[in-house]
């Protein structure tokens, strides 16, 4: 080669050699990050084959269970680092919880625990999902493989240190905190792949994925349609209980303003998916019904109808005020073990402060009673096996003055059921007044709060201070008097005005129209703004094949098209309801709501009769309630407008 040639050569040598080396760094640089977002594509698909699943499995309404549980120590068998032959020495990045029952003679409940762990198996971490169904045997499959390890590995720690840089759950300490929306609660998975770029650039992704909240149930052998498994949940419904002080010092309000309050807030509930009971209490609590636990069906006319007819014949002012055994009938058995059946809210009425617990005689008990009322027996006591030490300072119950031992027996109880929502209504003017304990040994006015004694009944009582009457009913709800929100009364429309977040009614007299606001006000925290769906057989019955219907359009009180996508609900014979929530602002008196029923071809056996729509007692009717036309069919829709203060239900019948 010539000297030039020679030279050219070298030079274009040079300059390949820079861009190859160009090349191989980009190349180097960008393996990391691409390795990372393969890793995350791959942990989608094997992650989303199971969690999905598993959330819509999920009951995060059962504050029994818990439902959604992030506790890193937690285990679905009962606690150890094994399950069974599988090891669980990991963190618990997620797990979840549902009830399940088996048909059978009797049926049979069982909880099953999935658990999402983080741990190290060799020299490689991973997601591991183990399953506990019933207390059995469990089973283990690896969701994730190859993760990253802990920041410092050394001083990781699987009981405390949540394993958030792999999988973290975004959900709330307390599950009972959570909002309902239509598409139920969402939990959100991030998933980070390794690569060492910022957020998707090195393969960090976050995986939306949503709890159902629903319960699981049988499908009906008639249900020969497709079933519909993912039902989006309405925040109106399930067990309510309302607790009625009918004691002495009502008088004749219970007829002429605690009765209308009750059947009204019965009333409120009509056709909705929720299901009332009622506890009236004075010197012992009963249920309204032949049982120890009645809930009725407010989806059922009959039942609405039968709850209301039994209101005034219960109700009959007199005896003393007994707190414990009102929350103790409403949550409890009689043996003292937990109701199978727990109500989402109490709403809870008294006109005075507590004077009776259950250690008291007078208060209720499953014995006979004795010739002056029924007796409760020290060991049928509850949480303790006997009162309170008398010896070291603490009074003896007359039933007629403030008794601090009746109102922290009932704290107890409630102290074991505070996720239900709790709302209190005081009613009368000596709530207003301090605590009156007769002067023995404590001088009027004066209040003792000492939790010890819960434990150790020979306690002495602590130091007392002054309180109003209404104040002991505001410290059930938060052990403070400044945890409660007081409602506020418009006096001008007779409605409160702050149903959806107030918890604390107080009212200085027994006035009628008062006190039906107060009992509709509690009864539609929930349900206020909600319009429940029914498909009736003419006549009565509701029909058991799939109707599906879409909220086509709504529209606020000026006729403006609200921008929202089009829902649905559908009922059959495991859903005879589906609801509709509206969040309806405060700049509007109220929605315009068109519902029209779809897939009609699926409904040629059955014959259009009409629609009717209530709100409560009152008909919907006029232009609140407009029926819409279906071309090409016999069936048609409806128009109706729902306020946030009022639960609409709409039937429609067929033959």
């Amino acid at each position: 080669m010539t000297l030039p040639e020679l030279l050219i050569v070298v030079s274009f040598m040079g300059l390949l050699a820079a861009v190859l080396s160009a090349a191989i760094v980009v190349t180097y640089r960008t393996v990391d990050g691409t390795e990372g977002r393969a890793n995350v594509a791959r942990a989608e698909q094997s992650i989303d084959t199971w969690l999905p699943a598993d959330l819509t499995s999920t009951d995060v309404t059962d504050l029994s269970l818990p439902a959604v549980d992030i506790d890193p120590a937690a285990s679905p068998c009962g606690g150890g680092d094994t399950c069974g032959s599988i090891d669980m020495s990991g963190a618990n990045a997620l797990q979840l919880a549902w009830k399940t029952t088996i048909p059978g003679a009797p049926p049979v409940e069982v909880i099953t625990r999935v658990q999402y762990q983080y741990i190290q198996v060799g020299d490689e971490w991973q997601i591991q999902r183990v399953e506990c169904v019933g207390g059995s045997a469990c089973t283990m499959n690896v969701v994730l493989h190859d993760l990253k390890p802990p920041p410092n590995p050394d001083t990781f720690n699987p009981d405390t240190d949540r394993p958030v840089w792999v999988m973290d759950v975004a959900a709330p300490n307390d599950p009972a905190a959570l909002e309902l929306s239509d598409n139920a609660r969402r939990i959100v998975v991030t998933i980070d792949g390794g690569g060492a770029a910022e957020g998707a650039g090195g393969g960090q992704n976050s995986v939306n994925l949503t709890a159902g909240g629903t319960t699981t149930e049988e499908i009906e052998a008639d249900e020969f349609t497709v079933p519909s498994f993912v039902r989006a949940r309405s925040r109106c419904g399930g067990p309510v209980t309302l607790i009625v002080d009918d004691s002495n010092s009502v008088g004749s309000a219970v007829s002429s303003v605690v009765e209308p309050g009750v059947e009204a807030f019965v009333e409120s509930f009509r056709r909705t998916p929720t299901q009332v009971q009622i506890v009236p209490f004075a010197y012992y609590a009963s249920s309204i019904g032949p049982d120890w636990h009645n809930y009725y069906d407010m989806t059922d006319d009959a039942q609405v109808d039968s709850l209301k007819s039994q209101v005034a014949p219960t109700l009959d002012s007199s005896g003393g005020t007994n707190w414990e055994d009102a929350f103790f009938r409403a949550l409890k058995n009689e043996d003292g073990s937990t109701a199978s059946t727990l109500p989402n809210r109490i709403v809870f009425f008294t006109d005075g402060i507590p004077t009776m617990d259950r250690t008291t005689p007078y208060a209720s008990g499953k014995g006979p009673p004795s010739p002056s009322g029924y007796y409760r027996t020290g060991d049928e006591a509850h949480y303790n096996d006997g009162p309170y030490d008398r010896s070291v300072g603490w009074r003896d119950a007359d039933r007629n003055r403030f008794n601090q031992e009746s109102w922290d027996r009932t704290d107890v109880i409630l102290d074991q059921h505070r996720g239900i929502d709790l709302i209190f209504v005081g009613v009368g003017a000596s709530l207003d007044e301090n605590i009156s304990t007769g002067g023995k040994p404590w001088p009027t006015g004066r209040w003792v709060y000492d939790p010890a004694v819960y434990q150790d009944h020979t306690t002495p009582p602590g130091p007392t201070v002054t309180k109003k009457n209404w104040e002991t009913i505001a410290y059930l709800l938060a052990n403070a008097p400044s945890g409660q929100v007081p409602a506020i009364y418009d006096s001008g429309s007779g409605e409160y005005t702050n149903p959806e977040t107030a918890d604390f009614y107080l009212q200085s007299d027994f006035d009628a129209t008062a006190f039906a606001a107060a009992m509709k006000a509690a009864a539609l925290k929930d349900c206020g703004g909600t319009l429940t769906i029914q498909t009736r057989y003419v006549g009565g019955g509701n029909v058991p094949d799939e109707f599906v219907y879409e909220n086509v359009e709504y529209r606020d009180d000026t006729g403006t098209p609200v921008e929202a996508e089009a829902r649905r609900v559908t009922t059959s014979a495991s859903f005879r309801t589906g609801t509709f929530d509206f969040e309806i602002p405060s700049t509007s008196s109220h929605f315009t709501v068109d519902v029209v029923p779809q897939e009609l071809q699926t409904l040629t056996g059955f014959t259009f009769q009409g629609w009717s729509c209530r709100a409560g007692a009152t008909q919907k009717t006029g232009g609140d309630m407009v029926s819409i036309p279906i071309d090409g069919s016999s069936y048609e829709g409806f128009s109706v407008t729902v306020k946030a203060n009022e639960a609409v239900s709409c039937i429609m019948e067929v033959s």
